[in-house]
């Protein structure tokens, strides 16, 4: 029996010594989720690791194998030791901070065959300015970008960012998920914006741009080498005010129809990843506006679409990953069967204790319950509606969300 080590930082225990990341954990255990019953489906043996707050609360199954993680030594050492004994592994984490690409040095520098990129492709991929001058290069749309240094002077960047005009865009070079972005409306809103992107990021510098307005969407690549295959474009839902408010990954769907241009989005995704040297999953996030196709990062990794492409493709999507990063190619072209539509919902922790918990992850389409653990006042759930059709998938998402409200509340 094949064995693979599937590890998401956020569940897996890399915030163990820090408060977990409520905004963003629903969307880690749903990837999680979805990438082992992927590999169960080939009957592989996984393992895992789990931090030791989330163990009365994991619901993924099959899990044959797992640490529990109560520091970071104990996260750093269970990789360490699962990706020796493993044949494969894959990691779902973040960019930001150079944690994906310490976590690929591991895994690709162990016995196990890493379903992912070089650390090296990693850390040009996850800084959003390298990729930005790239996509420059090859004469792709990218908004109009300032690179100041956190320490420069506030009123300098003003006078430099003010040929962009507002409202701007303000981000961390290496964020992800939309952490420490800031849509800014006047110089008041870039000074919170400046403040906002250096509080999750080690870098000197950050990203200041011009907002374009238009279509927030991505694309879902299989990558090996200068080899693309597109999977899937997804809409992506975007909460990002101007009230000096952080902004959010919501959900998205899954296709997104958008015939007009089709044809330009994954022409542009592949003319620019296969500059990357990337392998595995790969998104290009973007925006569709007026003036055609934007490119705005990407993402060297496996992406919040993940989860609905799984349940809509025609082929198992973890043997296409294997056969991808193997091979450097797949036999058959993947449909995708269907819409799928996936959002977070937040609600009180106050009533997500464990008997309301284990009513609401037992409902068909809560990909991730909601977690009441430590003082948080609110957690979040992440369901999914499928459908023929995309009304059909929207309804569907309405019947879950219903569903998990009802038993909630009771």
């Amino acid at each position: 029996m094949k064995r693979i080590l599937v590890v998401d930082y956020i569940v897996g225990g890399g915030f163990s010594e820090e408060d977990l990341p409520m905004d963003i954990l629903a969307e880690g255990y749903a990837i999680l989720r979805a990438s082992v019953e992927q590999f169960a489906q080939l009957g592989y043996k996984i393992s895992t690791l789990i931090d030791q707050r989330l163990m009365q609360h994991i619901r993924i199954s099959p899990i044959h194998d797992f640490k529990s993680v109560s520091s970071h030594e104990d996260f750093v050492n269970g990789i360490k030791a699962f990706s020796e004994e493993v044949d494969y592994t894959l990691t779902l984490a973040p960019e930001s901070k150079g944690i994906l690409k310490d976590l690929a040095s591991i895994m690709h520098n162990s016995k196990s065959t890493f379903l992912g990129s070089k650390p090296e492709a990693i850390e040009i991929a996850g800084d959003k300015l390298k990729t930005m001058n790239l996509a420059k290069e090859l004469g792709l749309n990218v908004p109009a970008t300032f690179a100041p240094l956190y320490n420069e002077p506030f009123d300098k960047i003003v006078d430099d960012v003010d040929i962009l005009g507002y409202p701007l865009i303000v981000k961390p070079i290496d964020g992800v998920g939309c952490k420490g972005l800031i849509k800014a409306t006047n110089p008041d809103g870039l000074r919170f914006g400046l403040q906002a992107a250096h509080a999750v990021t080690t870098m000197e510098n950050c990203i200041v741009q011009e907002f374009i307005e238009g279509t927030p969407i991505s694309t879902t690549l299989l990558v090996n080498g200068e080899s693309v295959v597109p999977l899937s474009i997804n809409h992506q839902n975007l909460r990002i005010d101007s009230k000096k408010k952080i902004g959010h990954y919501i959900g998205g769907e899954v296709p997104f129809d958008i015939p007009e241009f089709r044809d330009e989005i994954l022409e542009v995704s592949t003319k620019l990843v296969e500059q990357m040297n990337l392998n595995g999953f790969v998104g290009v996030d973007m925006i569709v506006g007026k003036e055609g196709v934007f490119v705005i990062e990407v993402n060297p990794r496996v992406t919040v679409p993940i989860i609905g492409i799984n349940n809509l493709a025609s082929k198992n999507i973890a043997s296409q990953l294997i056969e991808m990063v193997e091979k450097g190619s797949i036999q058959e072209k993947i449909k995708l069967n269907g819409y799928a539509t996936f959002s977070k919902i937040s609600v009180l922790s106050s009533i997500s204790k464990i008997a309301k918990l284990e009513k609401a992850a037992v409902i068909d389409g809560v990909l991730s319950p909601p977690f009441s653990i430590g003082n948080n006042s609110h957690s979040y759930t992440l369901i999914m509606g499928m459908g023929s059709t995309i009304t059909d998938a929207r309804k569907d998402f309405q019947r879950v969300k219903r569903q998990v409200l009802e038993k909630l509340s009771t």
